[in-house]
């Protein structure tokens, strides 16, 4: 039944990212669902889903907004990946930690997504390092948190996990 509610989060990850949040601005800074989805994802599944499911939504993010395919395919699933697999130390629970972790998350896509493209020569703002990633950051932080409600009603997370 989880994999079904994954696949249904991640089809309206998509719609919303897509439809809603890429034309609606706060202070000329875009939110991001994607990134406290996959972190989400990441802290109540584990790597393999988190990952998996980052990797997904990033390459249809790819495919519909970037102009290089497989840069936001490959952050999400790092961060997927690496925030799964560090779940010993995470409290499911408690939001903060999530929280924390969405804060950076967002620093690091930007870092990397921004990297990518100097390198492929598309060019960036580079006055967007100075202030305005740091209100994503927060607008990002709060999505969370919204989100973490949200999913806390939905799904029934694993309390332990075996090894």
């Amino acid at each position: 039944m989880n994999k079904l509610k994954i696949f249904l989060i991640v089809l309206l990850d998509i719609i919303i990212q897509a439809t809603l949040l890429s034309r609606i601005s706060v202070f000329n800074v875009y939110t991001n669902i994607s990134i406290p989805i996959v972190v989400l994802l990441s802290i109540g599944f584990g790597a393999y889903t988190g990952s998996l499911n980052g990797m997904i939504i990033g390459l249809i993010e790819d495919a519909i907004f970037s102009p290089v395919i497989g840069v936001r395919a490959l952050i999400y699933f790092t961060s997927g990946f690496l925030i799964g697999n560090s779940e010993a130390g995470i409290n499911k629970e408690d939001p903060r930690s999530g929280m924390i972790l969405t804060f950076f998350v967002t620093l690091y896509y930007t870092l990397v997504h921004y990297f990518v493209l100097y390198i492929t020569g598309n060019g960036f703002n580079k006055s967007y390092l100075k202030g305005p990633i740091l209100i994503e950051m927060i607008l990002n932080v709060l999505l969370y948190y919204v989100l973490f409600k949200l999913f806390k009603k939905i799904f029934k997370f694993p309390k332990f996990k075996f090894i």
